[in-house]
């Protein structure tokens, strides 16, 4: 099996080679290169392959949020980890709205860590549960837009009450088999509904549909 192919960007040494040392413990991924800051990062994804970019977001020459646009403006462009000291909504959302499918506090455990490196490469979300609250608040204050009705909007959209269901549950923080037990559908379904969903939000994961929901008022994000 291919390995999933990962540039660390950040510009401490300790933790490029700390990063490094805990992905070496998953057979299934290899480290191409360790940069020290967005603007590295930008020129190797241009003539390197890379599956995830596990990027650091306060770095001199070019932050986490600017690189992380610039790769994800290409097409089929790597996947981009978010994985940083803090928990502020400072970057938490610019940086998710930018295009990243993740995103770490750097204390996660090594654990954590690869499973996400797994998940975004997979297409899935990985957020930390120490800024989920980050990422509520976030939303909700800086990305509401009420100037339309809901109804019409989602009208506008196209978005039918079964994936205005799904969306809801989804802002509960339910995975797909939890939200298909209840709802009382399958599996198969519920993917299928949360594939066009992004179709019509213009997104790439369950993380960007959020945003993207709860920013334009489709969804109430619970805090609890």
């Amino acid at each position: 099996m291919e390995k999933i192919k990962v540039l660390i960007v950040d510009d401490e040494p300790l933790i490029r080679h700390a990063l490094g040392t805990i992905l070496a413990i998953d057979s299934g991924i290899v480290t191409v290169n360790s940069v020290e800051n967005g603007r590295a990062a930008v020129e190797y994804c241009k003539d390197h392959q890379v599956d995830v970019v596990l990027m650091d977001l306060q770095m001199p020459i070019m932050d986490g949020v600017s690189a992380t646009k610039a790769i994800k403006s290409v097409e089929d462009s790597p996947s981009v980890l978010a994985i940083t000291a803090f928990s502020s909504d400072e970057y938490l959302v610019p940086v998710l709205t930018a295009g990243a499918s993740g995103y770490l506090v750097k204390d996660s455990e090594p654990d954590e860590i690869i499973r996400a490196v797994h998940a975004v490469h997979q297409g899935t979300a990985a957020i930390s549960p120490s800024v989920s609250s980050d990422l509520v608040s976030a939303v909700r204050e800086a990305y509401r837009d009420n100037s339309q009705d809901i109804q019409d909007l989602a009208y506008d959209l196209g978005i039918t009450n079964r994936e205005f269901e799904i969306l809801k549950l989804l802002a509960r923080g339910l995975n797909n088999t939890e939200i298909s037990r209840t709802l009382a559908i399958s599996e198969t379904t519920v993917k299928t509904h949360m594939a066009k969903i992004f179709v019509k939000l213009d997104v790439r994961d369950r993380v960007q549909a959020l945003v993207a929901a709860a920013r334009m008022g489709l969804i109430e994000i619970p805090k609890d």
